[in-house]
């Protein structure tokens, strides 16, 4: 089955486990090979997720269940909190897309009006000039040209998940699928 988010396909990799020493370990690989690897251990109050999707720790276990799926936020939170990782990244089309919506009417939305919403409506358009980089975009967006009745959070900054962090969790979601289905898991060998 493909994973929903990318499109991954972990149908051909085989499912291993181990319960060892307090630890739980789910790990998905091509069969013979290291390929593909992506290995959930989970230890009193934390899942490390390592392999060749990125190395990443939750605040929180993963218990792979017959009924489990992953809310990304969620996780995104549990990935987050207490830690400098960071599961997101500045998206710059989704941002452009926003500034345009507050442009085209949302700015209006928002409760502007007269003078500020004309104001505003060329902030955003000036705004438009400075997408191509995060720290481009961030220091024009929220330097002296932002005119001081907008409120830093009204101005727009779109992130979306990091595609190494959407395999993670497309295969958790295969680790849940096989438990759903009784395929065949197999004992990590070492």
């Amino acid at each position: 089955m493909k994973g929903k988010r990318l499109g991954i396909e972990f149908e051909n990799h085989e499912l291993l486990t181990a319960r060892q020493d307090g630890l739980l370990i789910h790990e998905l690989k091509k069969p013979d090979t290291f390929q593909g690897r992506i290995r959930f251990v989970n230890i009193e109050g934390a899942c490390v997720v390592l392999g060749d999707y990125g190395h990443w720790i939750f605040c929180r276990e993963f218990h792979p269940s017959p009924d489990g799926y992953v809310s990304d936020y969620y996780w995104l939170e549990k990935l987050e909190m207490y830690s400098t990782q960071k599961g997101r990244e500045y998206d710059p089309e989704a941002t452009q897309k926003a500034l345009q919506d507050g442009i085209d009417g949302d700015l209006e939305k928002y409760g502007y009006a007269g003078d500020d919403l004309e104001q505003a409506k060329e902030f955003y358009k000036n705004c438009l000039d400075f997408l191509y980089t995060e720290e481009e975009y961030i220091a024009f967006a929220h330097g002296d040209d932002m005119p001081d009745f907008i409120d830093h959070s009204d101005v727009p900054f779109e992130q979306k998940i990091k595609q190494w962090l959407l395999m993670v969790f497309d295969a958790f979601e295969e680790i849940c699928r096989r438990l759903k289905n009784n395929e065949e898991i197999k004992p990590i060998e070492k």
